[in-house]
Formats: structure tokens, C-alpha cells, sequence
């Protein structure tokens, strides 16, 4: 019972000072972000059940003919360890639902590094691959060149800081090395997409102050006043979990890490905050070819601030705009000169005969709509690519396609509606469009274009509506659901 010759505020103050460790709270999350971070751990837990529960209750039929490729590839559920095709690092029957195709030069990089026996290589003759398969179960194989130098050092790196972490950790004693590599693998992937689920926020936000509500709407208030966008902030980091391939954000593919990087870089440059957004955004560069544009949004804050006389920076102050705007070409630059960067222009050349030919690219795109609308495969004319080897195109391919081009348009559209609102962050989205266009394949636009992230603002500038974001969720879902069942059984998405 108080005293009552002591005032309430008093005693207070009192108890603060005698137990402050008790009472005093270092860092309160604000409610918003609590509520962003709860749909992140419900959508984990669930994509992750997801992804059991259908593999134990499925067996889907063998192999998938979605391209003319797939079929080698797709033909048992496990890679073999080893013997004739053996793919190791894709072996463990640990958490392999979350692994496919790339997922092994992850892996691979993570556990061994880039001159890895156990992973994929190719001998050439100095112009193309004439030899292809695994160094420890392949004859023919002197003079390897390991396909591991056609990624980035950023995701697999960061994977072995997690294996050296949960290495030490009771009750993970007992998983292989590349068991290791996939939790740590599913680990960074997903702590990325939490960190691209803040940020979307971030820039709905931005978005609803430059919107500046009038109406005494609580909803739009809180939109406005709040630093994670309220309503609509949760609304785009909900878009781009249900987004058709955003379970790659659980997997191991670079999707998550990137993701969080580029568009925590692009909110953190929009906020102003270089020295942060520039961090953000070296990282993003070596994570993906993509992260060089990350420049765009950085020189477009930074000639935003210089131009105006009351925000400019006095001093040497004036070149950390500039310095920041710089950072991720100069860190790209330095990794293309790099060993790894000539490495990895080899075996783009070499082995997937893959360059940044628009003329080319452009009229594989055309043969690939035109294939569409006729039913056959008209690709084969493009330099020997071809998706069904120029026969008639099953259900599946078709349905493939019309998925790469709606994918397509979405991303365009959504740059144009976000260029006026936020150029540097739409120009950013344009760039990234136009690398995965111009790059000489006519797949995986449906992968590629999560990287853009005006694709999540719009949506969400749409969501208001409650019948469009009732709409948009359902169908959005069960997209995903389809492609992360297809990817759990190892056939090709994108």
C-alpha cells in the first residue's frame, strides 16, 4: 500500500532508480514491426510444413518435360550420391525439399569452396563444354572447370558463417556437411526476406506521407504517421511472402539475402541514410550481378539532397552522397576484374553461352510469345535454344510461358506506376528487368522479377481495395502453392 505522504510520480521514480534493470526496456519494438515479424515466423513455419507434408502425401509422375532439358534432370526424387550422374551436395535427404538446381553450387561453395570435386563442372576445348558432369563420378574429366564460378561469394559466404554458428549448437552434431549448409542455407534466405518485408514497409510508408491523407480515416492517420506504413506496409510484406515464387525466400537460392539487401538499400537511400544504405548495398553486389544497381537509387538521393541548399552537407560531408552512389559499382568492379569475375565470364560463355545481347535476347522473347500462340516451339531457331525441342509444346511448357510473360508485365507496369512516386527505386526495378531480359535465356523471369520491388508497393497501393486484396491473396496463393510443390519434388519452376 502507498504511502501517503509519498506522491505516486515520487515512488516511481524511487523504484526506477532501486531496480532499473527491471523496469527500463533497452529497445521496444514498435507495433508494426511486431506484427510484420509474427506474419514472417507463421509463413516460415508454414511453407516449411507446407513443403513436408506434400512430399510425404504425393508422388508426382517422372521426369518433368516442362523443357527440353528438364527430363535429364528431373528423373528421381534424390540425387544419387554417387555412380554415373551423381550430384553429392544435392544428396542429403536432410531438408532436400528446400533444394534444387542452383541450390548445389550453393552448397558446394559453402562446404568446399569454388574448386569443389563434388559439385558440377565441364572440360572444354577452349570454346564450349564438351564434357559435363561431377569430377569424383564422371570419366573424362581432367582439366575440370567447376560451374560453382557462375555465382556470387555473398549468399554461400554468409551460409558458412551460420555452419560455423550452428555447428556448435547441441542436436545438429549429427547432420553432414551439406545437411549443415542447407539449414544454414534455408537460415540466410529467410532472415533475408524478413529484412525485405521491413523494408517494403519502409518505402509504403515513404509512400503514404508523400500521399498526405486528409480525411480523419484512422487507417490513413496511421499510414502516415507510422515509420513501417501501417496497413499498407503490412499489406506489401504479406504480397511478397504470397507472391507465386516468394517460397523462394526458404529455400537455398540467393532470392532471400538479395532481396532483404537490395530493398533495405533502396528504403534506407530514400530515407536519406547513405553510409547505412551503401553498406546494404556492397553486400547486395556481391550477392548478385543485379546489386550494381543499386547505384541508381543512391545517386538519385544523392543528387536530391544536393540540389537543395538547405539539406546539402557542408564540407567534406558533401562527398558521402557521391562516395555512397559510387560504392556498389566499385565493389562489382572489383569482384569483375577479380579471379572469380574471370572465372565466372568463362563459364558463362563456355557452358551456358549466356551474354547481355539485347538484339539476340529480344528476338528469343519474340519466338518464345510466338511459340505460345501457336502451340509449337518456334525457339529453335535461336541459336540452338529450344524449350521443347521444336516440336509441339505440352500443357505444362505452355503454361510455363504464359507465366514468364505475365510475370513480365507485372514488373514493367509496376516500374512505370512507381517511376513518378519514387524514381530511383523504379529506375532500380527497370534496370534489374532489363538485365534478366537482355541475357541472352527466356526463363525464370517469375524468379527474377521478386528483385523488383515496385511490384509489392503497388500491390499494396491496389490492396486498400478490399476486394482486390481478398482477390489478389487467393490467387496469388494458390500460384504459390503450385510452384513450391513443383519445386519441393525437384522439377523445374524457374
Amino acid at each position: 500500500m502507498n504511502d501517503p505522504q509519498v506522491p505516486v510520480a515520487a515512488e516511481s521514480e524511487t523504484l526506477r532508480r532501486r531496480w532499473p534493470t527491471a523496469i527500463r526496456v533497452p529497445f521496444r519494438a514498435a507495433p508494426e514491426m511486431v506484427r510484420i515479424v509474427l506474419l514472417w515466423a507463421a509463413w516460415l513455419v508454414i511453407i516449411c510444413v507446407f513443403q513436408i507434408v506434400v512430399q510425404a502425401r504425393l508422388s508426382p509422375q517422372r521426369p518433368d518435360a516442362t523443357l527440353v532439358w528438364t527430363p535429364s534432370e528431373t528423373g528421381q526424387a534424390i540425387a544419387a550420391a554417387n555412380g554415373d550422374g551423381c550430384r553429392p551436395r544435392l544428396a542429403d535427404p536432410n531438408m532436400n525439399e528446400h533444394v534444387s538446381f542452383d541450390s548445389e553450387y550453393y552448397i558446394s561453395i559453402a562446404v568446399a569452396g569454388y574448386d569443389d570435386p563434388e559439385s558440377s563442372s565441364y572440360v572444354s576445348n577452349g570454346r564450349y563444354a564438351v564434357v559435363s558432369g561431377v569430377p569424383t563420378c564422371t570419366a573424362g574429366m581432367d582439366g575440370w572447370t567447376p560451374l560453382n564460378y557462375a555465382f556470387m561469394p555473398g549468399y554461400p559466404m554468409a551460409m558458412r558463417g551460420v555452419m560455423a554458428v550452428a555447428g556448435v549448437v547441441p542436436g545438429l552434431s549429427g547432420l553432414t556437411d551439406n545437411g549443415l549448409a542447407t539449414l544454414a542455407g534455408i537460415a540466410v534466405s529467410a532472415l533475408g526476406g524478413l529484412l525485405a518485408m521491413l523494408a517494403l514497409a519502409r518505402l509504403m510508408a515513404f509512400l503514404e506521407r508523400r500521399r498526405k491523407p486528409m480525411a480523419a480515416d484512422d487507417d490513413e492517420a496511421e499510414a502516415a504517421t507510422s515509420p513501417w506504413g501501417g496497413a499498407g506496409g503490412l499489406r506489401a510484406a504479406l504480397y511478397l511472402l504470397v507472391f507465386p515464387t516468394g517460397f523462394y525466400l526458404a529455400q537455398v537460392y540467393t532470392e532471400g539475402l538479395f532481396l532483404g539487401l537490395a530493398f533495405m538499400a533502396c528504403a534506407l537511400a530514400v530515407e536519406k541514410k547513405f553510409v547505412a544504405a551503401a553498406v546494404l548495398a556492397v553486400l547486395a553486389a556481391l550477392t548478385r550481378q543485379a546489386g550494381v544497381f543499386l547505384a541508381i537509387p543512391l545517386a538519385w538521393a544523392a543528387f536530391e539532397v544536393l540540389r537543395d541548399e538547405q539539406s546539402r552537407p557542408k564540407g567534406w560531408r558533401m562527398g558521402v552522397p557521391i562516395a555512397a552512389a559510387m560504392a556498389p559499382a566499385v565493389t562489382f568492379l572489383a569482384w569483375f576484374i577479380s579471379p572469380l569475375g574471370q572465372n565466372w565470364r568463362t563459364v558463362e560463355s563456355e557452358f551456358f553461352g549466356r551474354s547481355f545481347d539485347i538484339p539476340k535476347s529480344i528476338d528469343l522473347w519474340q519466338k518464345t510469345l510466338a511459340s505460345l500462340i501457336a502451340g509449337v516451339d518456334k525457339t529453335v531457331q535461336s541459336g540452338g535454344y529450344a524449350y521443347y525441342g521444336g516440336g509441339p509444346l505440352p500443357s505444362s511448357t505452355s503454361v510455363y510461358i504464359t507465366l514468364e510473360f505475365l510475370a513480365l508485365a507485372l514488373a514493367i507496369v509496376a516500374c512505370i506506376w512507381l517511376l513518378r512516386r519514387m524514381p530511383g527505386v523504379a529506375l532500380f526495378g527497370l534496370a534489374v528487368i532489363v538485365l534478366s531480359v537482355g541475357s541472352s535465356s527466356a526463363q525464370s523471369m517469375e524468379r527474377y522479377v521478386l528483385a523488383v520491388p515496385a511490384i509489392f508497393l503497388m500491390l499494396a497501393w491496389l490492396g486498400r481495395r478490399e476486394v482486390f486484396d481478398r482477390v489478389w491473396v487467393l490467387a496469388s496463393t494458390l500460384l504459390m502453392g503450385m510452384l513450391a510443390m513443383l519445386f519441393t519434388f525437384g522439377f523445374w519452376v524457374s
